[in-house]
């Protein structure tokens, strides 16, 4: 009888080794066994463009411009920050029929601007004083984001960086997951840096604000205004000189 039981007891033994011998992926970590993929972060500043082509009813139906007060409603200038990472290269390893570890290898990531533009309505170049201080509030705001990008690239570097040492591998099935695996690496990548892209933005809205403010305005404003006065008094003295050479005294 203890016989029997005893190979009752050594068959169950078996069967459960058998039973979890697949499970055996389950304690394997693929980030334990990846070495640290290569980082590539690029960034740009664009090449900026102006654009002084556009009438005033197309740069006040343009969707991408803000409504200003006065006439700096004659210009605007864009912010085009784009970001992307990618996955570039991944080692899918396949640990048993039911575990595959997918490592990232290589790993390019942008952050930076492209196509930065300012535009400018063509009747404020009747204007010489004018166009020239919406063209110089337009560059200043482009100015706010390059700024802004040279202060939160490093941030966005690191977080990056900190975020791909972290998980450098995800455990699929099968092989054929392969491409999914290297989504979700990818997803969870942009995830980590979207707290500084949104830091980085509320950081550029809050200094636009500024700039657009009414005080701002203001002042630019009165740069022409003193400007055409002193034309004025230019005007007036050389008339004056003029009546004094040509009188009899």
């Amino acid at each position: 009888m203890r016989k029997f039981c005893f190979s009752v007891s050594l068959l169950c033994l078996l069967q459960a080794t058998s039973a979890y011998a697949w499970s055996y992926g389950e304690f394997i970590s693929c980030d334990a066994i990846n070495p640290m993929p290569k980082i590539t972060f690029t960034t740009s500043y664009g090449k900026l463009v102006h654009d002084l082509s556009q009438p005033l009813s197309v740069i006040n139906s343009q969707h991408l411009a803000q409504a200003e007060p006065g006439w700096l409603t004659v210009g605007y200038a864009t912010r085009s920050l784009q970001y992307s990472i990618w996955v570039k290269n991944a080692t899918v390893k396949k640990i048993d029929d039911n575990t595959t570890c997918v490592m990232a290898n290589d790993i390019e990531v942008f952050l930076g601007y492209q196509q930065p533009m300012i535009y400018v309505a063509k009747e404020a170049q009747e204007d010489l004083c004018k166009f020239s201080v919406v063209i110089r509030h337009e560059q200043v705001h482009q100015r706010i984001n390059k700024l802004a990008l040279d202060y939160f690239l490093p941030l966005a570097d690191e977080a990056i960086r900190k975020a791909i040492a972290d998980v450098r591998a995800v455990k699929v099935s099968s092989p054929q997951e392969g491409q999914e695996a290297m989504i979700v690496l990818s997803k969870y990548y942009r995830a980590r840096l979207m707290p500084i892209l949104e830091e980085m933005v509320k950081a550029v809205d809050a200094e636009h604000a500024k700039l657009d403010s009414l005080t701002s305005y203001k002042m630019q404003w009165n740069m022409c205004d003193k400007f055409r006065e002193r034309q004025r008094r230019e005007e007036l003295l050389k008339e004056l000189e003029d009546k004094i050479k040509n009188s009899d005294y």
